[in-house]
């Protein structure tokens, strides 16, 4: 018992991007009832999905953090740069679009 607080404090504080996004701003959205942070440096893009899994949503949660992903910045993502699981999706973005004026 005398464990489990620090460990839920260690893993409240595992809302930040790999080193390899240095000093990225995080984006926060909702998608299919989970809060998403988005992460972006360069062409670089990191999703990270709080809270539990449901069962039911596993198989598309893959799909959910890259539709994030790509809301969050505006860009697609590089075709098989996609790594990671459905707690932590890495990717590279490709092209960008010019947000609707």
């Amino acid at each position: 018992m005398r464990y489990i607080v620090p460990l839920l404090i260690v893993l409240a504080a595992c809302d930040s991007p790999s080193p390899l996004l240095g000093q990225a701003e995080p984006i926060r959205l909702q998608r299919a009832g989970y809060d998403i942070t988005v992460w972006r440096a360069g062409d670089r893009v990191e999703a990270i999905r709080h809270g539990m899994a449901r069962r039911a949503d596993k198989a598309q949660l893959r799909g959910v953090l890259m539709q994030a992903m790509q809301d969050a910045t505006g860009c697609d993502l590089r075709e098989n740069s996609v790594e990671g699981d459905i707690g932590v999706l890495r990717a590279r973005l490709s092209t960008c679009f010019a947000p609707d004026q």
